[in-house]
């Protein structure tokens, strides 16, 4: 497994461009994820409607502590931050599978967007020696199983009842997973 970390990885797509996410995103996640009850209703970050109280400098400090990739998207067009796509675990020499997470503005949704960037990170993660990318999402969520399903990944058995506390209750958990075809 490649353990090597970049801090400075990019990776360019179509439509979009990902690079660390940093401190100066802030206004942007702010306005279209952390501000928006509708994004949150699935993504675990805590709803703010106080810009002032908003910073994102624990988490980008948390990526590059643990040295996990947190990647800001960006829309080529615009140059807007629309939203986030970031390792939620760390790999290791035992475990070679490390899971995914994202959120997205609701402006930028029904676009492809989220496709084209989890595809990138999947196949940047990869490069590096992933063996296996997971990633989960609320039940509800369809959308986002929809996502992961048009990335390539494939259903895990069964359904996680009440993995998760969020939003004041317990939420089921569907996970999904696609292998490293070159290792």
């Amino acid at each position: 497994m490649d353990s090597s970390y970049d801090a400075s990885a990019r990776l360019d797509t179509p439509h979009l461009t990902l690079r660390a996410l940093r401190y100066s995103d802030a206004d942007a996640i702010f306005r279209n994820i952390a501000n928006d009850r509708d994004v949150l209703r699935y993504y675990i970050m805590k709803y703010t409607d106080d810009r002032a109280s908003f910073s994102l400098e624990s988490t980008v400090d948390f990526f590059a502590r643990t040295r996990r990739y947190g990647f800001a998207i960006v829309e080529k067009e615009s140059g807007e931050v629309i939203g986030m796509i970031h390792q939620c675990s760390s790999a290791d020499d035992i475990f070679r599978t490390t899971e995914v997470g994202y959120a997205l503005g609701r402006r930028y949704w029904n676009r492809g967007y989220m496709t084209e960037a989890l595809t990138a990170v999947i196949d940047f993660l990869f490069s590096k020696g992933i063996h296996k990318v997971v990633c989960t999402h609320i039940a509800e969520n369809a959308a986002s199983g929809r996502v992961m399903q048009k990335c390539g990944m494939t259903p895990e058995e069964g359904l996680r009842k009440d993995e998760l506390f969020y939003g004041g209750s317990y939420r089921d958990i569907k996970a999904y997973y696609k292998i490293n075809p070159n290792i």
